[in-house]
């Protein structure tokens, strides 16, 4: 039986690597495919994808850039040589399961289609970003990946309108699968007041909840902002922000400090459960500029969390939609401040949308749903050879 191929732009703890293991965790456990792992560099996730099938990162070849080998052939004017080397090592493993079909995990695994060259095998690529980073990715390789992709699946319905709008893919060509979690995994394992006393957060004091990495399409400046504008309004409420990397948190510190935080926002940086944070938290604040299908979201849902995101800033809304929360306009702080002083204030709503956020996440969102979806794509893509 022909096998998969599944091309992950990287092994890094972050949204678009995490939804790929947990799919092939199920996938392994439901389907009859062998399959096998490429991935353009050895990261965190890199045991647990091991633990699933072969796997091998591009900056294992020894024709790889930056390599002895490779340093000393480009020295001596002979660069290509390796370049040609590194790329017969990637195409060698991608052979080996004989894949009847290349599943590429988000745009930005472009670079590793391009070296596998021109290929019969037909590709599926599963699309988990907006605008913003297509214009980040644009060149030759990410034009070559979108004319090559037989088949499209978007983690939204915002990303699948997006194919359409910008990049004139044909709609019959592009399936949405929203993003999912192992709802029934998603847990914490420590009580609240553990959570809270770690934070320096008072047990009767509201919480808001934010997270991710600290970048410029995450929002986490906008958190502190909102934590501002909340911290006005109310005294007895604190912000939390969860999973920055050691490098981003002296970014959000400065600006904690400087706008008279420091009582009040807390930065964890990265935990390793996360849903013991969530769980401690009254509110999920998304301040994201722009996020497709966010899992700490369904994360945060499933821990019965109401949400609070902006209009037009990726597929949350989808999620949300008039009973899991509020959807605010567009990097409108001071409606986002409302909102969430109201759910604070309001215990009876917040209960009552957190428990819908419970409901949907598991109608809709758990990997025991989308998984056959997504397999029912796969096979039918190879059908289609």
């Amino acid at each position: 039986m022909t096998g998969v191929l599944f091309v992950s732009h990287g092994a890094m703890r972050s949204g678009a690597p995490i939804a790929l293991l947990r799919f092939l965790r199920w996938f392994k456990e439901n389907g009859n495919r062998p399959f096998s792992i490429l991935l353009p560099s050895d990261g965190e996730l890199v045991a647990d994808f091991v633990e699933l099938a072969e796997t091998w990162s591009i900056d294992r070849s020894r024709w790889c850039p930056g390599g002895w080998r490779t340093t000393l052939l480009n020295r001596i004017g002979l660069g290509a040589t390796a370049r040609r080397a590194e790329i017969a090592d990637i195409q060698n493993f991608a052979t080996r399961c004989s894949p009847g079909l290349i599943y590429v995990n988000s745009i930005a695994s472009a670079p590793v289609i391009e070296r596998l060259g021109h290929t019969s095998v037909p590709i599926l690529t599963h699309v988990h970003e907006l605008e913003y980073w297509f214009r980040e990715m644009s060149g030759l390789a990410l034009s070559s990946l979108l004319a090559r992709t037989h088949q499209f699946i978007a983690c939204s319905n915002a990303v699948r309108e997006n194919l359409i709008r910008e990049h004139s893919v044909t709609p019959e060509k592009v399936e949405t699968v929203h993003e999912s979690i192992p709802v029934g995994q998603i847990r914490p394992e420590r009580v609240r007041q553990q959570v809270r006393k770690e934070l320096r957060v008072p047990d009767s004091a509201g919480l808001v909840i934010g997270g991710g990495r600290h970048t410029w399409r995450k929002g986490g400046d906008l958190f502190v902002q909102l934590a501002q504008v909340v911290c006005q309004e109310r005294s007895n409420v604190y912000f939390a922000w969860i999973g920055s990397l050691p490098s981003e948190i002296a970014d959000l510190e400065h600006d904690i400090r400087l706008a008279g935080l420091t009582e009040k926002v807390r930065v964890t940086g990265v935990v390793s459960k996360t849903a013991d944070y969530f769980a401690a938290g009254d509110v999920f604040a998304l301040t994201s500029r722009d996020d497709p299908y966010p899992l700490v979201c369904l994360e945060a849902a499933a821990l019965e969390k109401p949400i609070v995101c902006f209009a037009g800033a990726g597929g949350m809304p989808e999620f949300v939609e008039n009973d899991c929360g509020f959807i605010v306009p567009y990097l409108d702080l001071a409606a986002m401040a409302d909102r969430v002083i109201f759910l604070l204030d309001s215990p009876e709503c917040r209960i009552k949308m957190g428990t819908a956020a419970r409901h949907k996440v598991e109608e809709r969102h758990d990997i025991s749903e989308a998984g056959p979806r997504i397999m029912e794509i796969i096979e039918r893509a190879i059908s289609r050879g």
